[in-house]
């Protein structure tokens, strides 16, 4: 089973909040984001120096505990008011960060600590305020955004006019929905999660739309396992004019752990990786493969292959990875099988037109994936993944490069290899997601994103069992 951390709307956060210590919660939030701008400073090798933009209510208030934090630490700290304080704690840490020696300024310099507006804010940002979270983001400085980048709908990810654009955002508690939704995303940069005194008791009674994976777990591996135990994967995969698919789709099944892995293909496909076996698709080499295997993919590159989807989909009893040209609406997929879309093709399977509001996008998912009985891999930025009667679990790992041909391929095959191992097919999914996107973050770091391919992701993936190996992530 994934350990989760709940992620919930802003609304509900500011429920659960109410009746605890507000006072505590802003000098504890204080302390932590004052934590995370150390790290940041020393991490990148940057001056002591930190500019607090302050708004009007508690978020500016966490803004000023930072920034007196940061002072006894002597780290030289200027404060941008961009409204006359209103809330008491506001004004109260206000009082003791002058009193510190804290500066004020009309300038930026420095690391940026956001705290103009909090999880509460709604509508358009204009005038003087519109104009410093212009100056901010155009800065070329770094911007850490208390609890949430200012201008931003913690709920619905919109954004009236503008929004900070963080470098990091710290979400206090828990994260909320609007980081994931939209143009959320977009603004959040890196997301840290700190704890900022909410009881436990306080966090079991929020109501959460959607998980972030806390703890993951690898595939066990004991010593005298051989290949068919480690995994049989089989792919019904590829064609003539996209031979590469199958073959990223079957050396990424081996390369996640899978002791062997079969390629049927019903066209020739040229030369493969020596470790993959490919064969021509015959009816009696595939039920005999059925038999041995413990795992199956089916759809990357094979093109028009409908007939085939109606006769031996349905039938295929073991955990099933389908994709790309295999995810077609009126098919009967296995029960439990791990559906792999993009956001093309999930319109496609829901009979959808055009894309309708995330909410209502969503809530067809989570329909189609009780009536269904399979789990559904909506594949983007964040990866988002559903599945019969639970909430969505999302995947924040990944880079803007893996927007690439053949990375879903690497996907595929790696979620089959996972599934072979032992693991349930909600936990390879989320399994195999997690690894696919620090994959690419590795390969970005050392080829940046402009460089990265599909291959690149297969080639970095010992990093991205490492960082799972060391609970890293």
């Amino acid at each position: 089973m994934i350990d989760g951390i709940k992620v919930v709307n802003s609304e509900e956060l500011a429920r659960v909040e109410k009746g605890g210590d507000g006072e505590a919660f802003m000098q504890q939030a204080g302390r932590e984001v004052a934590r995370v701008a150390m790290e940041y400073l020393e991490e990148h090798n940057l001056p002591k120096k930190v500019t607090l933009l302050v708004g009007e209510g508690n978020n500016g208030g966490d803004a000023y505990c930072a920034g007196i934090c940061l002072l006894n630490a002597g780290v030289e700290v200027q404060a941008l008011q961009v409204s006359e304080g209103k809330s008491p704690l506001n004004k109260k840490f206000g009082e003791i960060f002058r009193k510190k020696k804290g500066k004020t300024t009309q300038k930026m310099d420095g690391l940026i600590l956001d705290g103009i507006f909090g999880t509460g804010f709604r509508g358009k940002v204009e005038g003087k305020i519109a104009k410093v979270i212009q100056e901010a983001n155009c800065s070329g400085l770094p911007i850490i955004a208390i609890d949430i980048p200012s201008g931003l709908n913690g709920t619905t990810g919109e954004i009236g006019s503008i929004a900070i654009q963080a470098t990091e955002t710290v979400a206090l508690g828990l994260p909320k929905m609007g980081f994931f939704l939209r143009e959320g995303w977009n603004h959040v940069g890196r997301l840290r999660i700190v704890d900022f005194g909410l009881s436990k008791e306080a966090i079991a009674k929020a109501d959460s739309v959607a998980y972030l994976p806390k703890r993951l777990e690898l595939p066990k591996i004991v010593r005298n396992r051989h290949k068919y135990q480690a995994g049989y994967v089989i792919g019904f995969a590829g064609s003539a004019a996209m031979p590469g698919a199958a073959k990223l789709a079957g050396f990424a099944a081996l390369k996640v752990g899978a002791g062997i892995v079969r390629v049927f293909h019903p066209e020739e496909i040229g030369l493969a990786p020596l470790e993959l076996i490919c064969t021509k698709w015959s009816e009696k080499a595939w039920q005999e493969a059925l038999l041995k295997a413990r795992a199956v993919f089916v759809g990357p590159g094979l093109g028009e292959r409908k007939e085939w989807f109606k006769k031996h989909l349905k039938k295929i009893q073991l955990p099933c990875v389908i994709d790309a040209d295999a995810l077609l609406p009126d098919l009967d997929f296995p029960e439990g099988a791990i559906l792999t879309p993009h956001r093309g093709e999930a319109l496609r399977l829901l009979k959808l037109k055009t894309q309708p509001r995330e909410e209502e996008f969503f809530a067809k998912i989570i329909r189609f994936c009780d009536h269904k009985q399979v789990i559904f891999v909506l594949k983007g930025a964040p990866t988002i993944i559903f599945g019969p009667r639970k909430k969505p679990v999302i995947i924040t790992r990944g880079d803007p490069g893996m927007a690439t041909a053949g990375t879903g391929d690497v996907l595929t095959g790696m979620i089959a290899g996972l599934a072979a191992q032992g693991m349930g097919n909600y936990e390879s999914a989320i399994l195999g997601v997690t690894l696919h996107g620090i994959a690419g973050e590795e390969a970005a770091r050392v080829n940046t994103s402009y460089c990265l391919t599909a291959t690149d992701l297969i080639d970095f993936l010992p990093a991205a069992f490492r960082a799972v190996m060391s609970g890293s992530v």
